[in-house]
């Protein structure tokens, strides 16, 4: 079910710096039904009658007013003009966009006021807004980020049943690497004897290299809270095989000690052998107003 709500405020801080301290979600909960998603809490915090009863992947909220109120918080005097990223624990690309078609009109917020700009998506419905994001890359910068896992396509359509094929993400973040923005993939989550084979994870880093797309970085599925169970009901139906290895690997919210620093010695490997070392830089505004550089480690 897909409901309209009004927001009362957009920007939202966060400690953690991913690419930027600052998210803006445009919808709550996320089509794409991945099995491993981590943002599966949030639905808890919706101000709404029975939140804890919705459910993350099937009812979405769209905030219809996302624009109007960006446009207003990027007015105030206080705002330091700051990297906002509009994808923060639901992806603004989900299918639902195609519908309510909110994206650009929160690009005219940020062409506006000149503010700059982060996307991180499964879809490639945000080449339909190429032309808007191409306007505002002249007058800011913008980071363009895709997240992929497996290249296998079975195991892609059980894991991820609604985002687009890992090829044509990457073939679609070399569209936004040509016209100028920043882009970057994050090779998240790799999934324990699904996704960590060799020769995907040397495939993926492979293709990021010949298309030129910026940097990579890859990380372990993390399970936490309701995230945890949902992951386990998937692999009990797909490959049970695998629960028991799970329980013994996870047997805290991250993976074990072992198989983490195996799997980053592999990943420091494939960044010498495809000279991928850049991290994420901050995006900034073209103009003197920028005062606070972040950077992702």
């Amino acid at each position: 079910m897909i409901r309209e709500i009004t927001a009362k405020s957009m920007l939202h801080y966060h400690e953690r710096t991913f690419s930027t301290n600052w998210d803006a979600n445009i919808y709550r909960g996320c089509e794409h039904n991945c099995r491993y998603c981590f943002a599966q809490y949030s639905h808890r915090y919706l101000e709404t009658e029975n939140s804890l009863e919705t459910s993350f992947f099937k009812d979405i909220f769209v905030k219809t007013n996302a624009s109007q109120i960006l446009a207003e918080e990027f007015g105030k005097r206080k705002w330091k003009k700051l990297p906002v990223n509009v994808c923060g624990i639901s992806d603004c690309y989900q299918p639902a966009e195609a519908k309510y078609k909110i994206m650009p009109s929160v690009f005219n917020s940020f062409i506006m006021h000149k503010n700059p700009l982060v996307i991180v998506t499964k879809s490639t419905l945000v080449l339909r807004d190429i032309e808007l994001i191409k306007e505002l890359n002249k007058v800011t910068d913008v980071l363009v980020i895709i997240s992929v896992s497996t290249l296998n396509e079975k195991k892609r359509k059980l894991l991820e049943p609604n985002a687009a094929s890992t090829i044509e993400r990457l073939k679609m973040l070399r569209e936004f690497k040509n016209i100028g923005c920043n882009t970057s993939v994050l090779l998240m989550p790799i999934i324990p004897f699904l996704t960590d084979d060799q020769e995907n994870l040397d495939e993926i880093f492979r293709i990021t290299k010949e298309y030129d797309l910026g940097s990579i970085e890859a990380w372990p599925l993390h399970l936490h809270g309701k995230s945890k169970g949902v992951f386990y009901s998937f692999l009990q139906k797909h490959y049970p095989e695998l629960l028991s290895k799970y329980r013994l690997l996870y047997n805290k919210g991250s993976v074990s000690k072992e198989y983490h620093a195996d799997l980053q010695n592999r990943i420091r490997e494939l960044k010498k052998k495809y000279s991928l070392f850049s991290s994420y830089k901050p995006t900034k505004p073209k103009t003197e107003e920028w005062v606070q550089p972040i950077l992702f480690d």
